[in-house]
């Protein structure tokens, strides 16, 4: 017994023993130690630089929300550490460092910016212990924070190109013009029921040129960037961009299971773009915008979400065209709904923003709303009555001048109006669109409002409580021009003078 006992002790501390040494090496092996860094094999060598590919590229969030980029490569025998480097290059011809730095660890972090080009380099530096010499050259990716997009050619006709490539698929998709190219849009673009970015080049923008027939459809999500657009020849009595006049069933209400709450929570006899799915305009600009800038079209939608931002659209339009229009409808052309009837009831906006733009139109216009809606009730769709308007830093002119500047529209305390910084100039009724039973968010100091002697007088009720009036000193030779894509700032020149108006508005024109 005695013997067993022995052995059985002698057996358990050998174990121990194997133990304890098998931790003391992983925790080496956590502490980031690699056989290498004990002994290397590699001596007396000239290194590689570590390969990048995308799967070498994370995403971190970080304690404040923002977000960083994590770049981690497989560790290279013998190497004395990292040298590393990021630009932004965006503007390829100007790159922007970012970081720069050395690292012991195969890895390192940089801040994310949305949808920004970058070029990555990273080098292996030396080990004098081990007699290793740096590599010769970095390793270097270009990493892009942009869905990959299909190339349309410079010369296409983007509405023939995107109808041959278009993929149905219920991921995001991106259709991409070359940077300072000339297309043509002779026909109807139908994005259909396809979540879709169109985007140009950041620093040189394509010029898209529309035919008499040309328009964009779509039934879903749509993001448009860094694209300037001749709307001159269109012939559309709606929109610029449209929803679709042939959406398919399983955008409307009933296929979504989005009741509505004055329908006793019953799906409303309507199609939905959903909040999720916004209609983003980004750093575009527009020319001769003959009608709607974007419209419901044909049929009855909900549309959860617009957002115009750091834009400039100039329109050309005396509302001779289309008595009906709005620069942003909602109002049905056709009153189509998904069982077929004729129910007009239907047709709003639930959230808009627009930010850091500029909105005019070149003629006066009696006969058009800047907003309008079907009916004023959100829950006649949406399942709730809440939606907003954000509105801030925006230069608006003639649009429009001798209409109420809004149709039934909100009126209820869910829905929240923020707005300030902002120049509104010959726009007539802004009381008919910020009604008194809304909530708002707003300083009238910091608003403007105007009237050129000749073209009307300012409402009463708008400089009473929405805005202060004040000249901000526009040249009229200014305000009536057409956009000219060979120009800075497109030729235009927006720089108010008054003692409020000089720190408010577009911010491109306080420069």
């Amino acid at each position: 017994m005695k013997k067993n006992r022995f052995f059985t002790c002698s057996k358990i501390c050998t174990l121990a023993i194997i133990g304890a040494s098998a931790l003391f090496f992983a925790s080496c092996a956590k502490d980031g130690f690699t056989e290498e860094t004990f002994v290397s094999s590699v001596t007396n060598s000239t290194l590689s630089s570590p390969e990048l590919t995308k799967a070498n590229f994370g995403t971190q969030m970080n304690s404040d929300g923002s977000e960083s980029v994590v770049v981690t490569w497989k560790v290279v025998p013998g190497a004395g550490g990292y040298a590393y480097e990021v630009y932004n290059v965006d503007d390829p011809a100007n790159p922007v460092e970012l970081v720069k730095g050395v690292t012991d660890s195969p890895t390192f972090t940089f801040p994310k910016a949305e949808d920004t080009r970058y070029q990555v380099k990273v080098r292996t530096l030396g080990n004098l212990e081990l007699n290793n010499t740096e590599a010769p050259e970095a390793t270097v990716f270009a990493y892009s924070t942009m869905i990959d997009a299909k190339i349309i050619p410079n010369g296409s006709d983007i509405a023939e190109f995107i109808a041959a490539n278009l993929t149905a698929s219920e991921d995001e998709q991106a259709f991409e013009l070359e940077a300072g190219g000339s297309y043509t849009c002779n026909a109807p673009v139908d994005f259909m029921d396809n979540k879709m970015t169109l985007r140009g080049d950041k620093i040189t923008h394509p010029i898209v040129t529309f035919g008499e027939s040309g328009i964009i459809y779509t039934s879903a999500m749509l993001k448009v960037k860094w694209i300037n657009f001749d709307c001159t020849a269109m012939t559309s009595k709606w929109g610029v961009i449209e929803m679709s006049p042939n959406p398919p069933a399983s955008r409307s209400a009933v296929s979504q299971g989005i009741g509505a709450g004055k329908n006793n929570g019953n799906p409303a006899d309507v199609y939905i773009l959903p909040e999720t799915e916004p209609i983003m305009i980004q750093d575009c600009a527009f020319k001769n915008v003959p009608n709607c800038f974007i419209a419901a079209g044909e049929c009855a939608w909900g549309i959860g979400d617009i957002r115009i931002l750091n834009s400039v659209i100039q329109l050309n339009c005396d509302g001779s065209k289309n008595s009906n229009a709005s620069f942003l409808s909602a109002y049905s052309a056709g009153y189509k709904n998904p069982s077929g009837s004729d129910n007009t009831y239907n047709g709003c906006i639930k959230n808009l923003t627009i930010k850091e733009s500029t909105i005019f139109n070149t003629v006066l216009n009696t006969k058009n709303y800047f907003i309008r809606f079907n009916n004023k009730d959100i829950d006649r769709i949406f399942p709730t009555a809440d939606g907003t308007c954000t509105m801030m830093d925006n230069t608006i002119s003639r649009v429009f001048s001798g209409k109420n500047w809004a149709d039934r529209t909100p009126n209820q305390p869910k829905y929240v109006i923020t707005y300030d910084n902002n120049i509104f100039f010959e726009c007539f009724r802004l009381q008919k669109f910020f009604q008194a039973n809304c909530t708002f968010a707003f300083h009238q100091e910091q608003n403007v409002g105007f009237y050129a002697e000749g073209d009307g007088t300012i409402d009463g009720t708008d400089k009473g409580k929405w805005l202060t009036e004040e000249d901000p000193g526009f040249a009229i030779d200014n305000i009536t021009k057409e956009l000219d894509f060979t120009q800075p700032n497109y030729g235009l020149n927006f720089k108010p003078t008054g003692a409020i108006s000089s720190n408010i508005g577009d911010p491109r024109w306080r420069q």
